[in-house]
């Protein structure tokens, strides 16, 4: 199995974990849990800079796309830690879901990458399953 695969699952298991307990701390209040894992990631940052100490690029564009990138993740931790306070983790969760299709389209449009049909056929059926799990009765 390919190794992008494995870790693909792995971030898909820690964000499915990590947001589960996300959704207890954020019914108490939703800043909390966003302050905490800024502060974590803040410290983790620390520790790969004082052990990598070359990872910095100071190529101006691939900076401007880590500040742009850096700003918009932010700004959607927050606003779903805000969405898991006022809404139900099994509406708001799967509607976040979303984001990787997103990801996908713009690789397309922007990267030039492509998908063989099977690929295509499994996106839809995620997307399909994303609405389907979010509509209410």
């Amino acid at each position: 199995m390919d190794i992008a695969i494995i870790l693909g699952l792995l971030v898909a298991l820690f964000y499915g974990v990590g947001t589960f307990f996300a959704k207890i701390v954020c019914e108490k209040n939703p800043l909390f849990q966003w302050v905490v894992v800024n502060v974590v990631g803040i410290i983790l940052c620390l520790i790969i800079l004082i052990k990598y100490k070359n990872i910095i690029i100071t190529e101006q564009k691939i900076l401007g796309y880590a500040i742009i990138s850096a700003i918009l993740v932010v700004i959607g931790s927050l606003i779903l830690y805000y969405a898991l306070y006022k809404g139900k983790a099994s509406i708001v969760v799967p509607l976040s879901s979303i984001g990787p299709a997103i990801t996908v389209a713009l690789s397309i449009l922007f990267l030039k990458e492509t998908l063989t049909t099977y690929q295509m056929i499994g996106i839809v059926l995620i997307i399909v399953g994303i609405i389907l799990l979010s509509i209410s009765n």
